[in-house]
């Protein structure tokens, strides 16, 4: 066998953060590895938040870019996977945040989405009472209180992701509801 082969069968097998130190010292294959290993769990997570297959392989390109020149800063390879969520993630807001807002023409036989124009600014006003009182939460709050309302995600991934237990979500989302129920109280 070849050195490179029996190398990369020897690591395939190794943790985390065996992993991340080989990558760290610079060895190309153990990097191979660890986005094997975690590709296909970031391109779904990229996918179920942008609904673009393009646009996840972009995201999840971008994010094993990122890691290859700032593993070093991971202080133990065993949060890697939370780490790499963390990156995936933070690119997918990017991507969401740039992107333009779709045009619909509207046409006479097209069924009326909102009765009047008053409807229609009453939505914007309501949508931008609910930015702003979203920017005003604290930031564990609002990313929470996002990956809950607006991606479904359970107690479990929240916690993953925030780096706190289930019971610290539970408390992050109940003061967030409450802060936002007070703030958007006159939109009820």
């Amino acid at each position: 066998m070849v050195p490179d082969v029996i190398g990369q069968l020897l690591l395939e097998n190794e943790t985390d953060s065996v992993l991340v130190d080989f990558v760290i010292a610079g060895n190309q294959t153990a990097f191979e590895i660890l986005v094997r290993r975690y590709r296909p769990m970031l391109h779904g997570y990229a996918m179920r938040t942008l609904g673009s297959n393009e646009e996840s392989d972009d995201v999840v390109q971008e994010a094993f870019i990122t890691a290859w020149e700032k593993l070093p800063v991971l202080k133990d390879g065993v949060h890697l996977k939370a780490w790499l969520m963390r990156v995936v993630r933070n690119k997918c807001l990017d991507r969401l945040r740039k992107r333009r807002p779709v045009t619909v023409e509207i046409d006479e036989n097209m069924p009326a989405l909102l009765d009047s124009p008053f409807d229609v600014v009453e939505t914007l006003l309501q949508n931008e009472a609910l930015s702003l009182a979203l920017s005003g939460l604290p930031t564990n709050q609002r990313r929470a209180w996002v990956m809950r309302e607006f991606s479904g995600a359970s107690y479990n991934v929240i916690a993953s992701e925030l780096g706190v237990p289930e019971s610290t979500v539970r408390g992050l989302l109940a003061r967030s509801r409450h802060t936002l129920a007070r703030e958007l109280a006159a939109w009820h």
